[in-house]
């Protein structure tokens, strides 16, 4: 638990018009140090709050998030917006329209108030961005906030909004919820439409939302999901009204534990976190299951370094024959992989694909849900990080659950030594994202790790 000192987070500071600007505010005072933003959309967005204080004064009630302040990461259109992807070359892409997660986060009561600063081209674990700059970590400004959607996970340890729109391929909103101490759920490919958002792989990209609380991640996914016919991996699949049974007991639900892979070379913070975490769990009421995933290690090796960089290449070839000097080293470097990938490797890949599947299919019907570290270490220095090294060591565990198109939610689980957070992953079957959220909300009643405040918004 957090000491009597660690300033708390309110779930509601007053109208949708004190929530805009308290977060304006804090977007003008600490985005110089952090960047987590690429633009703020100061007016409209305080255009919409007071529209919907008028509207509250008059009885009405705009949905879900009513009044809630939402940051939108620059690869999701928002309309009137450049779309930039952090990429120079489409410094000029306004957005004609709402993409589909956009339309629905102002259809249900948000208040958009701004893009998030990412990796890019969507396409790193740092936000290291050559063309608008570094995201910095608000727990220590020298450490990198993780990425692809490294701006969504620091504008949400800032303070800079309540919750965050961030795509997840291989790791992209689990990572940056995890260096920067917020939940981050990434939903079953499908279940939210990416319609309106450019990608990195279209079989395995999807879109979903951070914050502080699972109970407000639930939120925003309960506002967002749903079938989007004009998305070709959109799924038919019914949105249960699960938010009533979020707060039931989770007593008698079985977590699935792979203590070889999944608990092997973590930072000894990160082990003893863990530890503590299958404490809760247990005091809970839930059953820990040993199980055996055989060999998932290979999951990173089939989805990071094979079938992702050559879809990526696939999408970018044509730009980068015209214009590879506006490209990241880092970035054209790992699509440059995809050259070398060959017919027969990524067709291995995706029989290794269908296997996995294939078993997990097996363990679901064993248990409810899986517990893992998100990530094998906190995040590391900014300041002579080896790229080549970070885009192994950091997603190690995180590639398992995409290459399976399943759901998975990371959870703040405490601080390191050196006051970096740590993080749990709670992966669930597919369709089955109430299952992970009830989990993550139980574990945050007990725990309050997610209410510290870091240390930039004390400057």
């Amino acid at each position: 638990m957090s000491d009597p000192e660690t300033p708390l987070f309110p779930s509601s500071l007053g109208s949708a018009v004190q929530e805009t600007r308290h977060a304006l505010d804090r977007i003008e005072r600490l985005n110089p140090s952090i960047n987590a933003m690429i633009c703020t959309t100061a007016e409209p967005a305080l255009r919409a709050a007071e529209a919907l204080d008028r509207a509250a004064a008059a009885g009405e009630w705009r949905g879900l998030l009513h009044g809630m302040t939402v940051s939108v990461k620059d690869n999701v259109d928002v309309a009137g917006v450049p779309t930039t992807a952090a990429s120079v070359i489409l410094k000029d892409n306004v957005a004609r329209t709402h993409a589909f997660v956009v339309d629905r986060l102002v259809r249900n009561g948000a208040v958009i108030v701004g893009k998030a600063n990412l990796h890019e081209w969507v396409f790193g674990p740092t936000s290291q961005s050559l063309h608008f700059g570094p995201v910095r970590n608000p727990w220590n400004t020298g450490h990198i906030a993780g990425g692809s959607s490294g701006g969504s996970g620091a504008s949400v340890a800032a303070g800079m909004c309540v919750a965050s729109i961030g795509s997840d391929t291989a790791g992209s909103i689990r990572l940056p919820a995890s260096f920067n101490g917020v939940a981050g759920l990434r939903p079953t490919v499908g279940r939210i439409s990416t319609t309106g958002s450019l990608p990195v792989s279209p079989t395995f990209d999807t879109l979903g939302p951070l914050a502080r609380r699972v109970s407000d991640v639930a939120r925003v996914f309960a506002a967002i999901a749903g079938h989007d016919p004009r998305d070709p991996m959109s799924a038919d699949v019914p949105v249960p009204n699960f938010l009533a049974q979020l707060n039931e007991p989770v007593r008698g639900l079985r977590l699935g534990i792979q203590r070889r892979w999944f608990y092997e070379d973590l930072d000894p913070d990160i082990a003893a976190a863990m530890e503590r975490a299958l404490d809760v769990f247990r005091s809970l009421g839930v059953e820990l299951v040993d199980i055996d995933l055989g060999d998932v290690q290979n999951a990173q090796q089939m989805l990071s370094f094979t079938m992702i960089p050559a879809d990526a290449m696939r999408l970018h070839r044509e730009r980068i024959a015209e214009r590879a000097a506006d490209y990241g080293a880092d970035v054209l470097m790992r699509m440059r992989l995809g050259e070398n990938v060959s017919g027969e490797q990524y067709a291995q890949a995706m029989r290794w694909m269908e296997g996995w599947r294939h078993r997990l299919r097996g363990v679901f019907q064993r248990v409810d849900a899986i517990l893992s570290p998100t990530t094998p270490a906190t995040a590391p220095a900014a300041q002579g990080l080896d790229f080549a090294q970070a885009i192994r060591r950091i997603p190690r565990f995180s590639c398992a659950w995409p290459i399976a198109g399943i759901p998975s939610l990371a959870v703040p689980c405490g601080l390191s030594g050196d006051g970096l957070p740590m993080s749990l992953e709670l992966a669930a079957g597919w369709y089955n994202e109430p299952t992970a959220l009830r989990l993550g909300h139980a574990y945050q009643s007990l725990t309050d790790h997610h209410l510290r405040a870091a240390p930039v918004l004390h400057a």
